[in-house]
């Protein structure tokens, strides 16, 4: 099931609904007045810029840069009264951490954690525990974000009992609910949740937050039905009812668009379908006027209860949704223009929405054309039949109507079996899309890099992945399964499982017992090893890069490496097995390690742009040319290499069909 937990972001500062604009423009009139100290001015400047930066992390991010500028160059004396932290320090401390939290929110994790590093070493320079625990508990938050649970939920605990010695009782609250979200006992998560609600009760805490956050993460846990001890319906309700009575109290937004997509999941597992229905599109609308986009949750709710209502055709809308805003999110972390996106989606969205209606209007039409000629023939049947007598006419009637009767359901039946299939093909396709590496996570990763990639079918046995480890390792590979097409995707999708949990789950790093341990989990997962077992398997080709080291571990199955240094090409060869069943004697992968040069580029692949015919004479590709083709093109940026690669390859085909998937990511060494 869907977890509603969520962690809380300490800020050290309220923010008032201000408006961004109204907002900068106070902020300049107020450094351009002569006769307001420094400090007053930059303090106002930090006040502007923390009033929208939640509604506009990027402008918010841009005043706080000016008023760095200007801190750093201000010559006058700061205020040194009963308040000695009020120096230089202390505005950066403030300033750093709101451009952090700017950071965070743009998903930018490196530059939100090189801000927050900056804060806490303030914080110790200046002896401020408080300051410190703050900062710290942000970057738990981040941490458990990326992956890095363990080292979050350490934070988090060693905070609570520095709460506890100061006897910081919304410290106290703050941290717990913090613990929860990462503490894998529910027992101990409902302890702690329960302990936390008994603070906020007994120090009678004005902040509603607090009993949201808490009532909304205990609902979560009741719900979770992997744990029968702890999962009871009753017990949630309560809680959901509570959180609802003070999201309308307080007029939350947030907290409403929490419970509705909460009680959906109470209400689907009582199996009460339109109820979960009605509650998920009220998050969803409140979702969508809240930020622009409908939250992922709601959106991969709304999904699931579709599919339970055997509703196809709008869970698959629900899903291309999701998808589509995964996009968005991504677009706006690489910081293009939001309004120029959102107006751009719009149209294009209801672009489809005309085009689908226009296509609904042909159809109708086709069929009232179609139904009239069917008319007009059968009347003329019974007007040739009149010439040979009644009741001829009369038997002859009742055969043609069987027939037509007959014809018309198979014509419904296969037009239905058509519909399914190309549905679920769609479906894979979108499933198969959301599990690929993302086109910003390969940019911030791979900056020099390109994935030339066309599946043959709508979806492909050719699949790409792309990983970057707490050790600046680089991990990528390109993978080519067994078959195209449907059955190759639902392999391409156990390959990218199997990766996630081999290097990023079990840790380990070692390129050839990585594709030893695939092989392995293969032939378990398929019954490969049993007679009349599937032979299905994949050649595929894994690097781990290190660019501060300047070296590449590799180690493939079948697949290649192709090393470009300079003029000179250097193929090293993957071994002559798959990563699957083997007739014969298996054995453990080979790991060949390779020194780079800075502008060295390395080229994977699959087998598909090589194989494929075409030219004058209808011949393969063939590999020779390939690699010639990969050397002349070494030496131009990446984004040509991928312009030329797309050139030459529909320039070869012509007018032959594409016979296999086609994948080839190049990496260029900075």
């Amino acid at each position: 099931m869907n977890k509603y937990f969520f962690l809380i972001l300490i800020t050290l500062l309220s923010y008032a609904n201000i408006h961004s604009q109204t907002a900068i423009d106070s902020a300049f009139n107020n450094m351009n007045v002569d006769s307001i100290h420094d400090s007053t001015k930059i303090y106002k400047l930090y006040r502007a810029a923390s009033s929208f930066a939640y509604e506009n992390p990027d402008s918010s991010n841009k005043l706080l840069d000016i008023g760095l500028d200007y801190l750093q160059n201000s010559n006058q004396l700061f205020k040194t009264d009963s308040n000695k932290r009020v120096t230089k320090d202390f505005f950066r401390g403030y300033y750093y951490n709101l451009k952090g939290i700017c950071f965070y929110l743009l998903n930018r994790e490196s530059e939100c954690l090189e801000n927050w590093l900056k804060t806490e070493k303030i914080a110790k320079s200046q002896n401020d525990t408080s300051f410190m625990l703050r900062i710290n508990n942000n970057i738990a938050i981040l941490y458990s974000s990326t992956g890095r649970e363990k080292e979050a939920l350490k934070i988090f605990t060693d905070q609570k009992k520095l709460y506890e010695t100061k006897k910081d009782t919304g410290g106290i609250i703050t941290s717990s609910i913090n613990m929860s979200t990462l503490i894998k006992n529910k027992d101990s998560i409902i302890l702690l949740l329960n302990n936390a609600l008994n603070l906020a009760q007994e120090s009678s805490s004005n902040d509603h937050s607090d009993y949201t956050n808490i009532f909304a993460n205990l609902a979560g846990t009741y719900l979770d039905t992997n744990f029968k001890k702890t999962f009871s319906l009753k017990k949630a309700k309560a809680c959901l009812d509570s959180l609802i009575l003070f999201a309308n109290e307080q007029s939350d937004v947030e907290s409403k668009i929490l419970y509705y997509g909460t009680i959906s999941e109470y209400y689907m597992l009582k199996n009460q379908y339109n109820l979960a229905l009605k509650n998920a599109k009220k998050g969803a609308e409140l979702s969508k006027q809240m930020t622009g986009l409908t939250s992922p949750e709601l959106l991969s709710k709304l999904y699931e209860i579709h599919k339970k209502l055997k509703n196809y055709k709008k869970a698959n809308l629900y899903l291309e949704q999701m998808v589509e805003n995964k996009d968005s999110l991504e677009k706006l972390s690489a910081k293009e223009d939001i309004t120029k996106y959102e107006s751009e989606k719009e149209f294009e969205i209801q672009q489809q929405l005309d085009s689908l209606k226009h296509l609904d209007e042909i159809r109708i039409q086709q069929a009232e054309t179609k139904a009239k000629e069917e008319e007009i023939k059968t009347q003329r049947i019974i007007e040739g039949v009149l010439f040979v007598g009644i009741l001829l006419v009369i038997g002859f009637l009742g055969f043609v109507y069987r027939q037509l009767n007959t014809t018309k359901k198979q014509k419904i039946v296969i037009e239905k079996k058509q519909e399914e299939i190309t549905d679920s093909i769609n479906y894979a396709k979108r499933i198969q899309d959301a599990m690929m590496t993302s086109s910003v996570y390969l940019k911030n990763t791979l900056p020099k890099s390109f994935i030339f990639f066309k599946p043959k079918d709508v979806v492909s046995g050719d699949f790409y992945w792309i990983y970057k480890d707490p050790e600046d390792n680089i991990f990528f590979t390109v993978a080519d399964c067994t078959g195209h097409g449907v059955p190759g995707a639902f392999m391409s999708m156990i390959g990218t499982s199997l990766l996630n949990e081999i290097i990023i789950e079990k840790g380990i790093k070692d390129t050839e017992k990585i594709l030893d341990e695939m092989r392995s989990q293969i032939i378990r997962s398929l019954h490969q090893e049993e007679d009349g077992g599937q032979k299905d398997g994949m050649d595929i080709s894994l690097c781990k890069l290190n660019m501060k080291n300047k070296s590449v571990e590799f180690s493939g199955a079948h697949n290649s490496l192709i090393h470009v240094s300079g003029e000179e090409l250097h193929t090293y060869r993957g071994d002559h097995q798959p990563v699957g069943l083997l007739l014969g004697d298996r054995k453990p992968f080979t790991k060949h390690v390779v020194k780079l040069k800075k502008d060295d580029m390395l080229y994977i692949y699959s087998d598909g742009y090589q194989d494929q015919f075409g030219g004058a004479r209808g011949k393969k590709y063939m590999g020779a040319k390939f690699k010639e083709q990969l050397l002349l093109m070494s030496k131009e940026p990446e984004e040509k290499q991928l312009a030329i690669l797309d050139k030459n390859f529909f320039s070869w085909m012509n007018d032959y069909e594409q016979i296999d998937d086609v994948c080839v990511m190049g990496v260029r060494v900075i």
